[in-house]
């Protein structure tokens, strides 16, 4: 959100090393907190099966999503690995001014 804010007012990415750090820190913290919630989840459903409050088929979570959602998962999994192999050459052999096309001036001048 940031990112978008910044884009629209001043047409530039944002150049705060704070924000690139909280960037790379959302990804683990992400995972973080879907165990989190999960754990949570089920903890707070256990002792309602213990105490024999809820049957334990009552307290199966039926999802009928997961085929979907692996499925998305596989493809944005393999997009960033190429647009990983695609940084990981850029940083080994950058461009140069060279491997760039010219820049056609306007109405044909030279």
């Amino acid at each position: 959100m940031v990112h978008l804010v910044t884009w629209f007012r001043r047409r530039r990415f944002v150049e705060s090393r704070w924000f690139h750090r909280a960037v790379v820190a959302a990804g683990p913290l992400s995972l973080v907190a879907l165990i989190c919630g999960w754990v949570t989840t089920e903890v707070g459903r256990q002792p309602w099966v213990v105490y024999h409050v809820m049957a334990p088929l009552q307290a199966v979570t039926g999802a009928g999503g997961i085929p979907v959602g692996y499925a998305t998962l596989f493809v944005v999994y393999v997009a960033s690995r190429s647009r990983r192999a695609d940084l990981l050459r850029l940083a080994r052999r950058p461009l140069d001014a060279g491997d760039q096309p010219p820049i056609l001036e306007a109405h044909g001048a030279r």
